[in-house]
């Protein structure tokens, strides 16, 4: 059997635990969210593949420590943290991003059920990826597909029978687009918010993302959602944020 070492969130650590059986020798560490300057100070990690099971602090964390070689990212999330070649590192005053090798992407077999914050969190997160790099002025034709692909991947789960795995794909899309474009409005605002208020990196982005929709006046973006202007849209945004899109909360509640 290959050797492994697995990374892994305390909310992960059962899903990481599963998947390390599959190794020996296997080790698995926790890792604190968000990202710190701390994740420098790991040592290398030479001769075993190194797994990373959960969202994005997880995964990019692990990308940092494995330096220029390819992890192995199972999300549990909709963070899109896999399909990225840089990881996000929170300092004291300022985000920085880190240029790291792309992962491979490996999807967890088995049920993965989130908690209620962290669900909304990471909702948010993947619209605002998809949203930001469909009006991005850096957008390519490929950046735009990839976008209106998430979008849809997400309006099927928001509509569906709540299934995570289908939000974790649309999270991938979502992701495979905003590294083409980098994100800009949205996430560039919600810094401030994490870094001097605390708040985590997905409600930030859910706070400030029906504000700025708000404002845009293209309705090329509407439409994607069934929608014919900016303001619908969010109305729509702000009922998902604050629990009042009713099959959402039917999804959850099962």
């Amino acid at each position: 059997m290959r050797s492994a070492i697995t990374f892994h969130s305390k909310s992960t650590k059962k899903y990481a635990e599963k998947i390390a059986g599959n190794y020996s020798p296997s080790a698995i560490f926790e890792i604190t969210n968000p990202p710190t300057k701390d994740v420098f100070n790991y040592p290398p990690i030479l001769g075993c593949e190194v797994l990373a099971v959960g969202g994005g602090s997880v995964i990019d964390t692990a990308k940092i420590i494995y330096k220029d070689r390819r992890i192995t990212a199972i999300p549990t999330t909709a963070a899109g943290a896999s399909m990225t070649p840089y990881a996000t590192v929170w300092l004291k005053d300022k985000k920085i991003s880190v240029p790291t090798k792309k992962p491979f992407l490996r999807h967890f077999e088995g049920e993965i059920q989130l908690p209620w914050k962290v669900l909304r969190s990471t909702l948010f997160d993947c619209l605002s990826h998809a949203i930001e790099s469909f009006w991005s002025v850096d957008a390519t034709p490929e950046s735009k597909s990839l976008s209106i692909w998430a979008i849809e991947m997400i309006k099927e789960y928001l509509d569906g029978d709540g299934d995570i795995n289908v939000l974790i794909k649309a999270g991938n899309i979502a992701g495979s687009a905003i590294a083409i474009t980098r994100t800009n409005i949205v996430h560039k605002a919600s810094y401030p918010l994490t870094i001097e208020h605390g708040i985590d990196h997905g409600t930030a982005v859910g706070i400030l993302l029906p504000l700025v929709v708000l404002s845009y006046r293209d309705t090329d973006l509407p439409k994607l959602f069934g929608f014919e202007t900016s303001k619908q849209l969010t109305v729509y945004l702000l009922n998902l944020y604050y629990h009042k899109y009713p099959n959402f909360i039917r999804q959850f509640n099962k």
